[in-house]
């Protein structure tokens, strides 16, 4: 989401379209929080993500494009000292070790977002959403193989997760296991069939497989 020099014709068209969006629609406020970010309005397309989560809580997309959004108005700079203020204070504070650990992987800080997770998932061992994140960090970092390994023990702890199921896919398919990828991936798709990363990764599998019909398919 690159910023662009924006006109005051653009600032009443882009007023005129939040006007018309349906207010209950999560995906609608994300993209206009994208076209928000697009022209340089950071504070109203953070105003947008944040409405668009409070929608779906699981919009991951609107979480990632709303930690950009963050980053480019330079909130991380004060935030990451708030929060390593506040576990100064509350060092089993759940919450301020999660954002913090969020931040420092927004900032590319990728050895201290894992730092913070592998706290947290110290104090909290079953605590799924912290060992995904955990494993996100390590991959972000460029170490794969323990990535892989915190994405299966999340799957283990919740194997209704689609998002443990994705990711452990997506390692899979990383390390050339296509067949076992495409087990956890469609499984990925059968607890959340809206999940459109895995739906675009299954077609990378299949085409990397010569299934070339299968991949056309499944992107449909």
């Amino acid at each position: 989401m690159g910023a662009a020099a924006i006109s005051e014709r653009d600032v009443a068209v882009l007023r005129s379209f939040a006007q018309r969006i349906d207010p209950s629609d999560a995906g609608a406020h994300n993209n206009l929080g994208v076209l928000y970010h697009q022209k340089g309005l950071i504070a109203e397309a953070i105003e947008e993500f944040t409405r668009a989560l409070e929608l779906d809580p699981k919009m991951q997309v609107a979480q990632d494009n709303l930690e950009t959004a963050y980053s480019a108005s330079g909130y991380y700079d004060t935030r990451v000292a708030e929060l390593q203020g506040r576990l100064r204070h509350q060092p089993d504070d759940r919450d301020a070790r999660w954002q913090l650990g969020r931040a420092y992987a927004s900032l590319g800080h990728h050895a201290e977002a894992v730092a913070e997770f592998e706290a947290l998932v110290s104090r909290h061992p079953k605590d799924a959403p912290a060992i995904i994140q955990l494993g996100l960090a390590q991959k972000a970092g460029g170490h794969m193989d323990e990535a892989s390994e915190w994405f299966e023990q999340a799957r283990q702890l919740e194997p209704d997760s689609s998002v443990a199921r994705f990711y452990c896919g997506e390692a899979l398919y990383n390390r050339g296991l296509n067949d076992q990828a495409l087990v956890e991936l469609q499984a990925a798709i059968k607890l959340n069939p809206d999940y459109a990363d895995a739906h675009y990764l299954v077609a990378f599998v299949y085409g990397d497989m010569g299934q070339h019909d299968e991949a056309k398919a499944a992107t449909k």
